[in-house]
Order: structure tokens, then C-alpha cells, then sequence
């Protein structure tokens, strides 16, 4: 039986002073609110250019979504694509994976598919809906930012979009799943049910809001259900309500990063 390597990340990275030159550019009061950038090499449109600069300095600069080494058959499955930014992290550091990318809110998603064949990414399958318990139409509120949300409350406008259980996706091994979306994480990860335990590395966005229930502790123990690892971590300082001096309020809003893997079992 032959065993195929797993898939290693590729050395290729953005310069720092680079990246922080675009950050500095669409955090400047004077930015517009849509356009494009260049960085590394790629041609990046946006739209709400604080949320995107953000969003870059995290993925590229404190590389939150790199992870170990995939598994075989490289597949990466990432929920809530939003301007495909994660994509082309992903794509930079496994060139070789297979990509099914689903974001919900329809402007975003032709934005997300331009990004991704402006800057020739191959190998990417785009699905426009929002993932869910159930298939069929739900009503979803579009921020024009990456807020947009099934369930959590936003400013936005209400449309109706196409949703996917995630279950159907996972018929055979995947090798990373990533999932932020705003608030459904959790009936996403018990819609997936047995099927969690095919996945091998599993990044989460946890969005702690006071409007929707608790479910951390659901999730992580649907992890630990599914033979996983897990570390949940606060992203960073700039994440102040998970920072000391801790406070809960009735009014809450947080945010978690939870990355676990299928560790091999160990042998003494």
C-alpha cells in the first residue's frame, strides 16, 4: 500500500514591511471604502478596508490560520470565505490542496471569486451559501463586512441565501476544516455529527456573543468526542475582552481562536 506524503507548507511568506505599508494604508482615515491593493505579488479588491486590514495583518502576519503539515488527501474545507483572503493563506502555504470555500452574502461572494481568479488560484471550488443545520433557504443580514450573520445580531440588511449542511462535504477524509461563521459554529460542528472524527485539523472562530447561547463548551466537547486535541487561544492583545483584567457584562462580545487535531494515539 503506498502512503502519500502529507503536504507541507510552502516557504513563500509576506514581507512584514510590506504588509504593514497596505495595513497602514486602509487603516488611514482617508481610504476609500472600496477598492484594490497589491500585496506579494496579488491584486486585492476590498471593501470595508478596517475590517480587511485586520483580517490581513492576522492571517499574514500573525499567521493564525497556519497550521501543522496536511494530512492526506489535502483537502481543505474553509466556511466563511469572506474575500478569500483565508484562501490564498491557504493556497500560499499548500499549493497542492484542494479548496471548497463557502461564503453566503451574495456581493461578497462575486468580490471572494474575483480575488481568487484575478490572482489565478486553481483548484478552488466556490460555493455561495451559508453553512447550517439544515438545507434550504434562510434569512441572512448582510453587513457589507465580514459581520455578515445567520443568526448573531448585526446592522445590516436581511437577504435570503442558500444554506448547506456541512455533513454532505465530509464523505471522506478532510484534512483541515476551518469554520468562521459568526455565530453558527456550533450548529455546524453538531450538524457534522460522527463525521468530525474524518477531519484531521480543525480551526474555529468562537464568536461569544450575548444575544446567542453559549456553546463553547458543546463544541469543545464535540471535538474531544471526535478523538481531538484542542487549544483555544485570544488571537491577540488587540482582542480586549479577552485580556486581564477580565469583566463579564450583560452586554458581552468576544472572541476565540480553537485549533485541535486528531493526534495518533500513543504507544508506550
Amino acid at each position: 500500500m503506498t502512503t502519500k506524503a502529507s503536504v507541507r507548507p510552502a516557504a513563500s511568506d509576506i514581507d512584514p514591511a510590506e504588509l504593514e505599508n497596505v495595513v497602514g494604508a486602509l487603516l488611514d482615515p482617508g481610504c476609500a471604502p472600496t477598492g484594490t491593493v497589491r500585496l506579494g505579488g496579488w491584486t486585492l479588491e476590498y471593501v470595508a478596508p478596517r475590517a480587511f486590514a485586520y483580517t490581513l495583518r492576522l492571517l499574514f502576519g500573525s499567521r493564525i490560520y497556519d497550521v501543522a503539515p496536511l494530512s492526506p488527501p489535502a483537502r481543505v474545507i474553509d466556511g466563511g470565505g469572506w474575500l478569500g483572503l483565508s484562501v490564498l493563506r491557504f493556497r500560499q502555504l499548500f499549493p497542492d490542496a484542494h479548496i471548497t470555500v463557502f461564503e453566503p452574502d451574495p456581493e461578497i461572494f462575486r468580490l471572494m471569486c474575483r480575488n481568487i481568479e484575478r490572482n489565478g488560484l486553481r483548484d478552488v471550488e466556490t460555493v455561495q451559501a451559508a453553512l447550517s443545520h439544515a438545507d434550504g433557504l434562510q434569512t441572512f443580514t448582510a453587513t457589507g463586512s465580514d459581520s455578515g450573520s445567520l443568526v448573531a445580531n448585526a446592522r445590516g440588511s436581511a437577504v435570503t441565501v442558500p444554506a448547506r449542511r456541512l455533513s454532505p462535504y465530509v464523505d471522506e477524509p478532510v484534512s483541515l476544516l476551518k469554520l468562521n461563521v459568526e455565530g453558527a459554529e456550533a450548529d455546524v460542528i453538531a450538524e457534522l455529527g460522527d463525521r468530525l472524527a474524518s477531519v484531521d485539523q480543525v480551526l474555529i472562530e468562537y464568536h461569544g456573543f450575548a444575544e446567542l447561547p453559549q456553546s463553547l463548551h458543546t463544541i469543545l466537547a464535540r471535538l474531544h468526542e471526535a478523538g481531538h486535541t484542542y487549544i483555544v487561544s485570544h488571537f491577540d492583545e488587540t482582542n480586549r475582552s479577552c485580556v486581564p483584567p477580565l469583566r463579564v457584562t450583560e452586554d458581552y462580545r468576544y472572541f476565540l481562536l480553537i485549533y485541535s487535531r486528531r493526534l495518533a494515539p500513543r504507544t508506550r
